[in-house]
């Protein structure tokens, strides 16, 4: 192999997504270990794992996992009343560390907010080096969609949406709600938001468009797709 050839390589390893779900397709290396269940309850996994990718960069290598409870059965969808991402770090002896967990919930029926429930949608799951830093960037994306009359409101203009980053040990925080009237979309980012490198707030601004466009949440447009700043102090999941 030619030296030039070497050099490319070793430059491409730190940002390849190396994994991706419990079936096995493009699956991590060591799935076995990842999703024994004894992995899981040492990690306080406690819901189904829906979903896992791993990916490295130049800080180590990174496990996500997507979980769900998946309680509330409708004919078209399974909904959950819970879902959470545990992002772990593997070490080298093979051991989950440094956890960030995100855990939220849908508004059950009877409350001033009816939902029918919340799910990951796993085609949105992005993990790249978005700015070039050396660094991934794992983006995911959930819904909490509407309620009537016992049905799934399955359409862009009703329910609430997030999305949410891992930036270099923090969480990134974009919250959607939409609504069939003029006025009623209304987007909001965390503070640190605001604070990314524009190349990061600019693309997920395109991915917020494109959703759009492509007729799957409406999301509020009146300042080109960029979150207003979230009106009282920022709390945690």
């Amino acid at each position: 192999m030619k030296l030039t050839s070497i050099v490319f390589l070793i430059f491409l390893l730190p940002s390849l997504v190396w994994g991706q779900n419990k079936n096995g397709n493009n699956g991590c290396a060591n799935d076995a270990m990842l999703l024994s269940a004894d992995t899981l309850k040492k990690s306080k996994i406690q819901i189904p794992v829906v979903q896992h990718y791993c990916y490295s960069d130049k800080t180590g290598n990174y496990v996500l996992y997507l979980a769900e409870k998946q309680d509330l059965l409708y004919a078209s969808r399974n909904l959950s009343t819970v879902v959470e991402a545990h992002l772990f770090k593997l070490e080298n002896d093979q051991t989950l560390s440094s956890p960030i967990i995100i855990r939220d919930s849908a508004k059950r029926p009877g409350t001033i907010e009816d939902e029918a429930g919340v799910t990951f949608w796993q085609q949105h799951t992005e993990i790249k080096d978005i700015d070039a830093d050396g660094n991934m960037e794992a983006m995911l994306v959930y819904r909490m969609y509407a309620e009537d009359d016992l049905k799934i409101r399955d359409d862009p203009y009703f329910g609430r949406l997030k999305i949410v980053m891992f930036y270099k040990g923090s969480k990134v925080v974009i919250r959607a709600t939409t609504g069939p009237f003029h006025g009623d979309p209304f987007t909001t980012a965390s503070e640190n938001f605001f604070s990314l490198p524009k190349s990061i707030q600019e693309y997920l601004t395109r991915k917020m468009k494109k959703m759009s466009e492509d007729k799957l949440f409406a999301f509020d447009h009146k300042h080109d797709y960029i979150p207003l700043k979230v009106r009282e102090p920022y709390k945690e999941f």
